[in-house]
């Protein structure tokens, strides 16, 4: 027959598995929350930065790609180009937002600023 001191010992396995499985769900859940926010696109983590922008607001970029393949010794590469963005910002009413934008978006990015479009966001009152 089984002591007290044997029912202990032989639950332990069980509850180390228990606690690894936690421990392990834990971390798993963890590294997802934080590869999430570094896997954002680069239009999602470029409105986010102008948002932050004094009088700007809520912003929605839009990237257009100009695709090239290249041709390297046993491989091929494709190369996107940004070749034109369109930014849709609540603040754009202003002219010098508008410029702040273009300028601030034409250096991070090093394309001309006549290939940046930026428009007003609509109101939620006009969309009625």
């Amino acid at each position: 027959m089984l002591t007290n001191v044997d029912k202990t010992r032989a639950k332990r396995p069980l509850f180390i598995v228990f606690v690894l499985i936690v421990v392990l769900s834990i971390f798993m859940v963890m590294s997802l929350n934080g590869q999430s926010e570094q896997t954002d696109i680069p239009e999602q983590q470029l409105a986010k930065i102008l948002s932050e922008m004094e009088d700007v607001g809520q912003v929605f970029v839009y990237f257009h790609y100009e695709q090239q393949k290249e041709k390297q010794f046993l491989a091929v590469t494709q190369q996107q180009n940004i070749t034109g963005v369109i930014i849709v910002a609540q603040g754009a009413q202003d002219v010098h937002v508008q410029r702040l934008l273009k300028q601030t978006v034409g250096n991070v990015l090093q394309i001309p600023t006549h290939r940046i479009q930026v428009v007003a966001m609509q109101h939620k009152e006009e969309a009625k």
